[in-house]
């Protein structure tokens, strides 16, 4: 797998959800021809949710029991959501009718395109979970309440997912797994443990991986039946720890030589601090290790969202900085939300032009880039730590780690420390080390634009000597009045 550097998973209903009626396969060709003429070199093709959007022998599809005008088939959907999901459930529906396999030809445009194809499976799907019944559950799920979890509201929509301690919820996932190597022409398989994140009651950490390490064995198994080398994929939490309490040990995966690849990342926001060096300790240097974005960059108070899809400059410094730390690549998780209706009040289009310069390390140098940390909507189970916000009283220092890289000696590089508070604070009354090299005092410290409310920028330029390639240390000083710090960029270009 690690001839593979930028990873695209697009998930099950983006294309018949956006795409102008009707779908048509010139339209799933077109979906793959983007991908692929943006750079990216391996695309995953979700299927599934709790149904599946191509004619499945063993699983439920989406349009099973649809019948035009029958609004008992979406459940307890909210009345204004109608329209947009029968719009979706119709398009898949009539492609499938139509003779055309969305799963198979989506794979066959891959080889056309030298993309590699692969398929991503997810492994516990639960969204409209507050509302049960709606037409995103599957028959299964709705039939069999004595399969579900029952853990603490803490565990957000994951937790009534299915309780993977059951063999029949295991054999559900495994009659899909075996559908799809056995007739799918596809190279990689991932298993997507991230949508959603809970497989077993919040205890007996040992025995719960045990469990999932033997049902990875049995996937294994069918990879390896089939005759073909299809490598295995999966994406877990931010953080190896954990990961295991959720189930994953991936440091028995590896050993085992059970898969090929793991993609780390956060459960619904960028994580910007991936612990690379900590995975490579638990991985054989066979396996494969990416960091994986989503949609939102950050969320920080009082600011707009950040955007990864729609801002080169992150996507660049996100790739630069975790290869730097010594990934095989990146994936990119819902880079095409930009284009569906309730992120934006009017359509924009991801930076697909952006995907081969994330390709490798080296040519990124230089060019212009953003390193953030992360910041915003956090799930404690599944991300990293969390740096900011952060309060900085008077006479404090406080320390923060990045991932960046070394760049040339001719780059302008500026650190901006964005902070609340302070009263009157100065220039002078901000410091930073970056790596044990003094920047000094803050050049300058400026109001940001509307509609931030006593939001200010302090301004520190960098030189080049003082970053370097991987983990660097960022370290400030206040010596005015208390503030409270809500993110820190360095800025290339």
């Amino acid at each position: 797998m690690k001839q593979h550097h930028v990873i695209y998973n697009q998930d099950c209903t983006n294309l018949f959800a956006i795409a102008q009626e009707p779908v048509t396969a010139f339209d799933v060709d077109r979906m793959v021809d983007e991908i692929a003429e943006g750079g990216a070199d391996l695309l995953l093709v979700n299927p599934n949710a709790q149904r599946v959007n191509y004619p499945s022998k063993v699983w439920q599809t989406f349009w099973e029991g649809y019948v035009p005008g029958d609004r008992a088939f979406f459940g307890p959907a909210p009345d204004a959501e109608i329209e947009g999901r029968e719009r979706w459930v119709v398009q898949m529906k009539q492609l499938a009718e139509g003779g055309c396999n969305y799963l198979a030809r989506a794979l066959e445009r891959c080889r056309r395109n030298n993309i590699a194809p692969g398929i991503s499976v997810r492994m516990n799907d639960m969204h409209d979970a507050p509302t049960p019944g709606t037409n995103l559950f599957s028959r299964f799920y709705m039939e069999h309440p004595e399969l579900h979890l029952h853990n603490d509201a803490f565990c957000g929509w994951s937790a009534t997912g299915l309780n993977y301690a059951y063999p029949a919820v295991r054999a559900h996932y495994l009659a899909l797994i075996e559908e799809l190597v056995r007739d799918y022409d596809c190279e990689i398989l991932e298993l997507d443990f991230l949508r959603f994140h809970s497989y077993f009651p919040r205890e007996d950490f040992a025995q719960h991986c045990a469990i999932m390490t033997a049902f990875i064995r049995e996937v294994r198994a069918m990879l390896d039946a089939t005759g073909r080398r299809i490598a295995l994929l999966a994406r877990v939490a931010a953080m190896p720890a954990a990961a295991y309490e959720l189930g994953f040990d991936v440091s028995a995966w590896a050993r085992e030589r059970l898969v090929q690849g793991i993609s780390a990342g956060a459960f619904l926001n960028t994580q910007w601090h991936v612990p690379i060096n900590e995975f490579r300790a638990l991985l054989n240097d066979e396996v494969a290790l990416y960091a994986c974005t989503d949609y939102t960059a950050d969320r920080r108070p009082g600011l707009p969202i950040r955007k990864m899809p729609l801002d080169p400059a992150l996507l660049r410094g996100f790739a630069s900085g975790h290869l730097a730390a010594g990934a095989d690549g990146v994936e990119l998780f819902n880079f095409f939300c930009a284009r569906e209706e309730g992120w934006e009040t009017t359509r924009q289009e991801p930076s697909f032009t952006t995907l081969r310069e994330m390709q490798a390390l080296t040519p990124l140098r230089g060019t212009k880039k953003t390193h953030i940390l992360t910041n915003g909507w956090s799930n404690a189970e599944t991300d990293g730590v969390l740096q900011v916000p952060l309060t900085v009283e008077r006479t404090q220092v406080r320390s923060f780690q990045m991932l960046l890289t070394a760049e040339p000696a001719d780059a302008h590089i500026e650190a901006l420390v964005v902070f609340s508070g302070g009263g009157n604070i100065l220039p002078g009354q901000l410091w930073l080390q970056v790596n044990q090299i003094t920047t000094g005092a803050a050049q300058s410290v400026q109001a940001l634009p509307e509609p931030a409310q006593d939001i200010r920028q302090a301004i520190f330029p960098l030189p080049s000597s003082a970053l370097r390639d991987g983990r660097n240390e960022l370290v400030l000083r206040n010596e005015g009045e208390t503030i409270n710090v809500i993110s820190i960029d360095v800025c290339v270009g």
